[in-house]
Formats: C-alpha cells, sequence, structure tokens
C-alpha cells in the first residue's frame, strides 16, 4: 500500500539561467516514514560487546556497567539480547535470549571486572555468533560494539568481520569511550556493517545518554533497506552525492555513473528524515521547463509483508531569462550545502593532521561560520603548528559529522 514513506525533493535554485556553458546543481532529497509507521515495532536482536580490560578500570566499567542494565530494562519480552565482554580474550556472559529474567541478566552485569588487554576480533566473533543463535522474524539485528583502546594485530579481521556482519543483515553500531581508540577503525567497522560511524563518549558520564540512544535508534526502525536511485537523462551528469541527514558522510564514488545514482539508505526510522544532497552538472538548455532527473526511492516494511514498495519523483527545473528569477536561492538547501563543504574540510585537516602532525589546509569564512568555538580554537591551533589532544581529534570528527542536525542557523 501506498503512504509508508514520503519522498520529497528541493533544488538550490528552481531557476535557473540561461547561459552557453553547464552548470551546477544541487539537489536535496528527503525519505521519512510517514505518520502510518508510528505504531511498528519490530523485535530487536541485541548483542552488546563490552570491553572490560584493564584500561576500563574505575568509572568508564562502572557507567557502562549500569548503561547495559538500561538497556536491559528497556527491551521488551519480545527482544532478545546477548552480552559478550572482551579483552585478550573473549566471554559470553548472557547468551542470546529474549529479555524476560531482567533480574538475573543485570546481576550477570554486575559481575563484570576489569582484567587483560585488548583484541576486538575475538569478541566480535562471539557477538556474530549469538546474534545469529536464533532466526527472528523481522528482527532489527544489531551490535552495539563498545572500546576505550587499540586492538592488538587483528584490525583487518575486524575489517573483515564487519562485511560479514553487512552480509548476514547484522549492523554494528561503534562507541568509543575516551580518548584512546581508533577512530579509523571503528569508523570502518560501522560502515563496512550498514551501521554508523563511531560515537564519542568524551566522558564516563555519557555512556548512559548514548546507549539511551542506541536504543531509542533500533526501536524507531520502522523501514529497512531503503534505497534512492537517481535516474539521469543525457546532459546531466553526477559529480558528488553526499548523506546529510542524520550524519554528513560522503557517498563512494562507485555510487555514481553517467546515467544514475544509487544510494542506499537502509534503515528508515519513525519520525527522522535520511536526506541526501547530490551535485550535478546540467549542460546548457534554452529557456523552459526540463526533467533533470527522475528519484525512485525503494523499500521493505517487513511486519506488513510489503517488500520492493515504489514511489518516483521528476525532478524539473526552469531555464530563465528573468535575472529576478534565477537569482532566487534555496537557503536551506544551500546551508546543507555549505555544512557538508565545512565537514570535508575538516575532516581533511584531521586526517592530515594524524599523518603528519600539521595541516596545511585553511578554512574559508565562509566555512567558520557553521563552526563552533572548540573546533574553530582547534583548527586555529593546528594551523600555528601546535598541538591538539587525542581528545579534541575526537570531539571535532564527532561533532561536524553532525553540522547538519542543528537548525539554528539554518538562514545564511
Amino acid at each position: 500500500m501506498p503512504g509508508e514513506v514520503t519522498l520529497a525533493y528541493q533544488l538550490g535554485k528552481d531557476y535557473m539561467p540561461v547561459t552557453g556553458g553547464s552548470q551546477l546543481a544541487y539537489l536535496l532529497l528527503e525519505a521519512k516514514p510517514t505518520a502510518l509507521m508510528a505504531q511498528v515495532r519490530m523485535p530487536l536482536n541485541f548483542a552488546l560487546v563490552i570491553d572490560h580490560s584493564g584500561s576500563m578500570k574505575g568509572a568508564k566499567l562502572r557507567n557502562v556497567r549500569e548503561a547495559v542494565k538500561m538497556v536491559i530494562d528497556r527491551l521488551e519480552p519480545t527482544d532478545y539480547i546477548s552480552v559478550v565482554i572482551f579483552d585478550d580474550s573473549a566471554q559470553v556472559i548472557i547468551p542470546s535470549m529474549p529479555a524476560n529474567d531482567k533480574p538475573g541478566m543485570k546481576a550477570a552485569i554486575d559481575r563484570i571486572q576489569d582484567a587483560g588487554g585488548t583484541t576486538m576480533s575475538l569478541g566480535m566473533i562471539q557477538g556474530l555468533g549469538e546474534l545469529r543463535r536464533w532466526n527472528i522474524p523481522n528482527a532489527v539485528n544489531r551490535m552495539i560494539l563498545l572500546t576505550d583502546g587499540v586492538t592488538y594485530g587483528d584490525t583487518d579481521r575486524c575489517r573483515q568481520l564487519a562485511r560479514d556482519a553487512a552480509a548476514s543483515g547484522i549492523s554494528i553500531y561503534p562507541l568509543g569511550i575516551g580518548s584512546d581508540w581508533d577512530e579509523g577503525l571503528l569508523d570502518d567497522v560501522g560502515q563496512l556493517s550498514g551501521g554508523v560511524p563511531a560515537e564519542f563518549i568524551r566522558t564516563p558520564a555519557d555512556a548512559m545518554a548514548l546507549f539511551e540512544q542506541q536504543v531509542q535508534s533500533a526501536v524507531a526502525v520502522a523501514v529497512r533497506n531503503a534505497t534512492v536511485t537517481l535516474r539521469l537523462p543525457a546532459g546531466v551528469t553526477p559529480r558528488k552525492a553526499v548523506k546529510v541527514l542524520p550524519l554528513i558522510r560522503e557517498v563512494e564514488g562507485s555510487s555514481l555513473s553517467d546515467r544514475q545514482v544509487v544510494i542506499s539508505l537502509g534503515d528508515l526510522e519513525k519520525e527522522t528524515a535520511q536526506s541526501v544532497l547530490v551535485e550535478l552538472m546540467i549542460d546548457p538548455r534554452p529557456a523552459g521547463l526540463f526533467r533533470i532527473a527522475q528519484a525512485e526511492l525503494t523499500y521493505d516494511v517487513p511486519v506488513v509483508g510489503l517488500t520492493n514498495e515504489k514511489i518516483r519523483e521528476d525532478i524539473k527545473v526552469t531555464f530563465s531569462n528573468d535575472a529576478n528569477q534565477t537569482a532566487q536561492v534555496n537557503a536551506m538547501v544551500m546551508n546543507f550545502a555549505e555544512k557538508s563543504n565545512a565537514q570535508r574540510l575538516v575532516t581533511r585537516i584531521l586526517d592530515e593532521y594524524k599523518r603528519t602532525g600539521k595541516a596545511t589546509t585553511k578554512i574559508a569564512p565562509n566555512v567558520t561560520r557553521v563552526l563552533d568555538a572548540e573546533t574553530l580554537s582547534a583548527i586555529e591551533q593546528i594551523n600555528q603548528g601546535q598541538q591538539i589532544s587525542q581528545e579534541q581529534v575526537k570531539s571535532i570528527g564527532n561533532k561536524t559529522r553532525k553540522l547538519t542536525q542543528r537548525l539554528d542557523d539554518l538562514l545564511p
């Protein structure tokens, strides 16, 4: 049945000038479940894979234990949960089971103590095994993976396990606590599995809120396997695509070809939009209305038996000789473009700094206005040849990918 999801679009300019050359057009696509999906609640199949190495001693482990118990409290009896702990070995302390013995589960969590080193792949293997233990119809299969340190000698194995998870329909949501974990690895693990880049738990006291977000995100899933396909006519070429909501993430070039762009959105959550900003080069056109693309959204709603549902929208723009019309700009679309550009530049600076201890990329004034004071100060320090802390590196990277979640500075 139609009506489970909306597909909407906005252009940076609805009127483009008639010129003798190609022009850049910004296209913002938004997919969002409708109110019809408000009551959808799929069963959860959670594996919590927790680092309990010696460096987790004290406040870190104490707060994480409380956060895990909160997760248990939030689950329904139809949800399944398993808990795995790892140091330089791994142990299943709660095998995958329905969440109907919460006191017993929480007692097991209270017994977790710090010990040993860090071999993350061993915890991931056990967590994946628990997630695969049962065939739970329509379940949201997720691993919450938390660590505070660098894993030893098994980074390639961790990345391959993330690919294996994706092939099994399991998404990994990494959490890094403190300042010593490898954000490059955890970001890869999240994204290769179809999950998200690592979330930064800056202080142990933040653990509860971040675990709460993980539960809310999983409970909110209403639509699965969402994919946007943008089909392009002759004379229109894709230049770049960036996911801009809920997080800024550049779409791989392999998703773009001469005549189409294919972008996997994965799960759609209730009341939460996923948006993509696409840059298109358009060859010269005479005055008139032209279709520059057709957008198609495909998706599944497993709980009601819907698969491969489709919505299509024709994307049209008017070429005009009226200077007043062609001067009009969509502030929201251009704000998304500005923020995605800021995130790309900040990421380039941080990557260069992590490689070399310095950075040559400068931030232009139109970028600085969307960045917060901590980020601007840290970038200024880097550009002056000074050092910043690992905590600042992680905090800045984490914040800039969320720039588009702020609505208070929408208008330029």
